[in-house]
């Protein structure tokens, strides 16, 4: 079996991610594909990563300096109470419903011109990440 790593950059505003307990604010920092090459016979086991980092205040922390503490809106003590850093880990199956799924939502009231616009932009990031990948 062969792997290969690829990484792109990953640049958000805020996102909160909440759970029963508490939420936490967090901005992306890069999205990256293990690419799994199997034997024949053998399923792919290829994922996507994503990484988040936590916020300081307003001050957002990058990769060239330390990173910032995760900003918890609630007061409430939780496991994440010391988080710097969050990942989410799926299967290229669930990031594709999951991309189609926030694309689809977010383009619902954008004009032709901004939905083309989205294509091409598509189109260029799937051939860029092909040229890395093969």
């Amino acid at each position: 079996m062969t792997t290969k790593l690829v990484t792109h950059p990953l640049k958000t505003g805020k996102l909160t991610a909440m759970s029963n307990v508490t939420s936490i604010t967090v901005t992306g920092h890069q999205v990256s594909i293990l690419e799994d090459e199997p034997e024949p016979g053998k399923k792919d086991r290829s994922a996507v990563h994503l990484t988040f980092y936590g916020e300081r205040g307003s001050e957002l922390r990058s990769i060239s300096n330390r990173r910032g503490d995760v900003e918890h809106p609630q007061k409430l003590p939780s496991l994440l109470a010391t988080a710097e850093e969050l990942g989410l880990i799926m299967d290229r199956d669930d990031a594709v419903e999951i991309g189609l799924s926030l694309l689809a939502m977010a383009m619902e009231d954008k004009t032709a011109a901004e939905i083309e616009a989205v294509q091409t932009r598509l189109a260029k990031a799937i051939a860029e990440l092909h040229s890395q990948v093969t």
